[in-house]
C-alpha cells in the first residue's frame, strides 16, 4: 500500500510537533479566521510560538512583533501576551509550552493551548 505524499507545509509541521515532543512540550496546532485576536494571555510557563501563515503578530510589553513563518518565538513565563492574525486566508500556528512547569489545574482549563491571565488567576486565587 502507498502512502499519499506530505505536502512541504505537512512536513515541516509534523518535523515541527516531534522537536516539541522531544523537549517535553505539549503543542497545539490552531487554525483561525483572520481579524481575530487573542487578547490578554498567560504564559504561565516558558512557550514558544510558531506561525505557520504570514500575517501573524505577537504583542508583548506594548511591542507588537511581525512573525516570519516557521520561526519559533520564545514567550517568557510570567508574560502576558496578544495574538493577532492579519493573514489574508486562514491564519495558522502552532503554540507548545513547557508541560513539566504547567500546573495540573491549568493544564485542563486551556483551551487550544491557551490560558487567559483570568483563567490564571481564578485557578490560583487563595
Amino acid at each position: 500500500m502507498l502512502l499519499p505524499e506530505l505536502s512541504e507545509t505537512e512536513q515541516q509541521i509534523q518535523e515541527l510537533q516531534a522537536s516539541f515532543r522531544e523537549r517535553g512540550y505539549a503543542y497545539h496546532h490552531q487554525i483561525d479566521t483572520p481579524g481575530r485576536i487573542w487578547r490578554n494571555l498567560f504564559a504561565e510557563s516558558e512557550e514558544v510560538f510558531v506561525a505557520l501563515t504570514s500575517g501573524m503578530f505577537l504583542s508583548m510589553n506594548g511591542q507588537i512583533i511581525k512573525l516570519v513563518p516557521y520561526e519559533e518565538y520564545y514567550i517568557p513565563a510570567g508574560q502576558c501576551f496578544d495574538i493577532i492574525g492579519r493573514c489574508p486566508d486562514k491564519c495558522q500556528w502552532i503554540h507548545a509550552y513547557d508541560l513539566a512547569e504547567v500546573s495540573v489545574g491549568s493544564r485542563l482549563v486551556r483551551k487550544f493551548g491557551l490560558l487567559s491571565y483570568d483563567d490564571y488567576n481564578f485557578l490560583n486565587e487563595k
